[in-house]
């Protein structure tokens, strides 16, 4: 006899009208049927909620939860709360899925046996759709490795070596045992109203002994205009510091807080730079007293903990390796991380091969004729899947 196991998604939903029946209609249209859609109604004041019960009365695999507005972090909890599926996925309203998203979730989760499988998203714009895939093309990653590849850069950079790849902490990606969840009580942080999935994914995967990873991409993160991310918030700074003391933390108790220390203190310094563009580039109020922003920009930058990080943080990570000896004391062999930088050599003068002016002229004007001449001439189409081009996350 086959087992069924039934995944719980749980949709937060507060005040999200435009986007909220495409959100839905592809969770309906999933090719794995054996889902639970549970749609939790914060508090929304627009139609948000005759949209979910319309859609539960046409689909019996809905549930609607309507609860008074208590952030997205409670939501997504009351969710978890009644979800009673085998796995847990998670989807915020204005974005949507690719139909085969959670059946290729559920078989690379049960072929690997491990309490989280995540994939690779869409990022959507007005213009285009771009895909964002991982860095790495492993199946499943183990141990040390979970931490090296996904943990480390979901916090921040290491140092400024220009060989960091930021990795979205975001749990729409996922998909979760929900025993797994309930045995570490693992839960959203209340009272946290930006990047409170980055804490939950970053606690869970501390937890994690493998990670399943599928290499599709299904998700479409959508960059609405209107959304918190995109919008002023007067209390960002506030926000960001209870994020990071969350995260600072979990790496505490989790025996990390050396090994995480500079990717944390970059990211302090990230959120000082957040900070000030909230408070002059995302504040449109004209009516704004600007006496009041200069006053808290200048509290950010006062800020105690960001001297002393300023004072602690590392920009290079100097590799362990001794430098090479000096080569006619002249040339030397700087050593950062793994990476050997050699300064350049001067370039040296030919002899004999001066061009005149006249000759530089008449090379040029060939150059142009021969670039109006391949501007003429058709070219071949591109293949979609050919011209598609993919950014390593």
């Amino acid at each position: 006899m086959t087992v069924v196991e039934v995944i719980s998604i749980i949709v937060p939903i507060y005040n999200i009208e435009k986007y909220l029946s495409r959100s839905i209609e592809s969770l309906i249209n999933q090719t794995y049927p054996h889902l639970e859609i549970i749609l939790v109604n914060d508090g929304s004041k627009d139609n948000s909620l005759a949209i979910c019960e319309a859609y539960a009365k046409k689909d019996r695999r809905i549930v609607v939860i309507d609860k008074v507005n208590e952030g997205v972090s409670i939501a997504r909890n009351t969710g978890l709360e009644a979800a009673t599926g085998t796995y847990v996925g998670f989807i915020d309203p204005d974005d949507w899925v690719e139909p085969t998203m959670y059946e290729k979730l559920y078989k690379q989760i049960k072929k690997w046996d491990s309490p989280v499988c995540l994939c690779n998203y869409f990022k959507d714009t007005k213009k285009k759709s771009s895909p964002k895939v991982f860095s790495f093309k492993d199946e499943v990653l183990e141990d040390k490795v979970i931490i090296e590849k996904l943990v480390n850069n979901m916090v921040g950079m290491p140092d400024l070596m220009p060989t960091y790849v930021c990795v979205m902490g975001c749990v729409w990606r996922g998909l979760f045992k929900k025993e797994f969840l309930d045995t570490n009580q693992l839960r959203f942080a209340p009272g946290v109203s930006i990047m409170e999935d980055l804490v939950f994914m970053v606690q869970t995967l501390l937890k994690c002994q493998s990670v399943a990873i599928e290499q599709g991409v299904y998700y479409h993160y959508v960059q609405n205009p209107s959304s918190t991310l995109h919008t002023y918030n007067k209390k960002l700074w506030e926000d960001q510091i209870k994020v990071y003391e969350l995260l600072e933390k979990s790496f505490i108790e989790s025996h990390l807080e050396e090994e995480m220390r500079n990717r944390l203190d970059f990211r302090y310094i990230g959120m000082v730079l957040s900070a000030i563009k909230n408070e002059t580039y995302m504040k449109k109020d004209k009516d704004s007293d600007l006496k009041d922003t200069v006053a808290h920009i200048k509290q950010i930058c006062q800020d105690e903990k960001l001297k002393f990080v300023l004072e602690r943080v590392k920009p290079i990570q100097v590799s362990e390796k001794k430098p090479a000896a000096k080569e006619g004391g002249k040339r030397l062999r700087a050593i950062y991380s793994d990476r050997v930088v050699m300064p350049k050599k001067p370039k040296e003068k030919k002899k004999g091969t001066y061009i005149t002016k006249k000759a530089s002229q008449a090379k040029k004007l060939e150059k142009q004729a021969k670039l109006s001449e391949a501007k003429r001439k058709p070219r071949a189409k591109k293949s979609l899947s050919k011209a598609k081009h993919y950014e390593v996350e």
